[in-house]
């Protein structure tokens, strides 16, 4: 009996260790601090990079960035446990074309590995703060437009220069998010320690011409085709209505086709479905760290 003890004993320690191992969990508490970033690009435009780094346009364009507005009004920790760490995000908007500023800090946060990390891409409210240099009135322009993601910008080509104005009325739950510096699920609270994470959007899917392999190519010919006054919008890209049929502004085929793959349902018909779908791609969890994308 006294052996049967000795082994009953035994095993549940090692199950109890076993499980604080798979959630790396801890006793105490730490903070999470999270940050927002569009990389360089957002700072500064395409091309960017050097070498066999370098991202850039395909077709000869370059592209300023003035203004990379995002509105986010959630983030969550939770575990496949069902714990929930019940942070408190508030709405915020941030310029991204400014810097990578802080979104949220929380403090006291169970030290542990919270493997469901999530957040929102959302419209800003009448309750939403400037994470940076903001201004009311963008912030105003966003709510009218209903945008989450907006995006001003200037492409230029030889003695061509064409406004970009790119607003998306969108409202995406990231979930699941995979960590891009270890690629383990969500993040690890260290006990007293900070965990510092970034939601890092990735403003080249807007301008990828495929999404069924990963030689994505930046394109903006078939774009700057549809700009009216030197400037284009989303809804000027409806006019390239044949994804595999694109046209030059003389009315010209173009060598070229956009290919959406099976990455999207419903699969994109024009140019503007087509990039409002890539849009809904380009959150992630730092760095390349991707995140389950549900259309709210």
């Amino acid at each position: 009996m006294t052996v049967l003890r000795h082994t009953s004993f035994l095993l549940l320690s090692i199950a109890l260790l076993a499980a604080c191992s798979d959630n790396e969990s801890s006793s105490g508490a730490g903070s999470v601090r999270v940050a927002v970033s569009g990389e360089a690009a957002s700072r500064g435009g395409y091309p960017v990079g050097s070498g066999d780094d370098e991202i850039a346009f395909t077709d000869g364009w370059t592209l300023e960035m003035r203004k990379v507005l995002v509105s986010f009004t959630d983030f969550e920790l939770r575990g496949t446990d069902r714990a929930n760490a019940d942070v408190e995000a508030g709405p915020v908007v941030a310029d991204l074309h400014l810097g990578e500023p802080e979104l949220w800090t929380f403090e006291e946060v169970p030290a542990r590995r919270w493997d469901r990390v999530g957040y929102r891409y959302a419209p800003p409210t009448a309750d939403s703060r400037a994470a940076n240099d903001v201004s009311d009135a963008d912030i105003e322009r966003m709510i009218d437009g209903g945008h989450s993601l907006l995006i001003d910008a200037v492409a230029m080509k030889g003695d061509q220069e064409i406004a970009i104005e790119y607003g998306f009325d969108m409202e995406i739950l990231h979930t699941e998010c995979v960590n891009g510096q270890d690629e383990t699920d969500g993040l690890v609270v260290p006990t007293n320690g900070t965990a510092d994470v970034q939601i890092t959007v990735h403003l080249d899917h807007l301008f990828f011409d495929t999404y069924a392999n990963d030689d994505a190519d930046l394109r903006f010919d078939a774009m700057a085709a549809v700009a009216m006054d030197e400037k284009v919008t989303l809804d000027d890209l409806a006019a390239q209505h044949n994804l595999s049929d694109l046209v030059n502004a003389d009315g010209e085929p173009l060598d070229v086709a956009y290919d959406p793959g099976s990455a999207f349902d419903p699969v994109p018909e024009d140019l503007r479905e087509y990039v409002k779908a890539a849009a809904t791609t380009t959150g992630h969890f730092n760095g390349e760290g991707h995140c389950k994308y549900e259309l709210q």
